[in-house]
């Protein structure tokens, strides 16, 4: 069994969204023990109205923390990202939390350099495939896609071919 560290995740919006859209937001509570969202990713998703994508699975997702980030200082010193994945990056760090759940790129890099492990929405789809949590991640992917999510192909063809479809 894995230790603790490796059971507990902070999620961003873009990939809470993605996995809403695509029927696939209960992977995480599948996948991981503790699953964290700062406080401001969870006011961007509602932001976008009570029937916008990600909501209803915000409001109905008993085992999701929202947490506020306590030191607001270290979210300003991360100017060149939005202020979510910026919080996603800190309270990480101030819960110990090893994992983030982050798809765009500069924020993904950012989160590397500071020692975190990174697994974005695609990434999640493929390492459920391989724990048999679904059979198979081109539907959800075709989902995404669908809903105006831009991917780049390559990652797509990427993916693809690692899950074997």
């Amino acid at each position: 069994m894995a230790d603790d560290t490796s059971l507990r995740i902070v999620v961003n919006t873009s990939p809470w969204i993605s996995l809403s859209i695509c029927g696939q937001i209960n992977l995480l509570e599948s996948m991981y023990k503790d699953i964290y969202m700062p406080e401001h990713v969870g006011d961007e998703i509602i932001a976008g109205g009570i029937d916008s994508v990600g909501v209803k699975e915000l409001k109905t997702s008993s085992w999701l923390k929202i947490e506020k980030v306590r030191d607001k200082e270290k979210v300003e010193l991360l100017y060149e990202l939005d202020k979510g994945e910026a919080e996603v990056i800190i309270l990480a760090k101030e819960q110990n939390i090893r994992n983030v759940l982050i798809d765009e790129k500069i924020a993904r890099q950012q989160a590397k350099v500071l020692g975190l492990e990174v697994i974005g929405t695609l990434g999640l789809l493929l390492k459920a495939k391989n724990k048999g949590l679904i059979s198979s991640i081109r539907p959800s992917i075709n989902k995404i896609l669908d809903n105006g999510i831009w991917i780049h192909d390559e990652i797509v063809k990427g993916i693809l071919n690692e899950a074997g479809e």
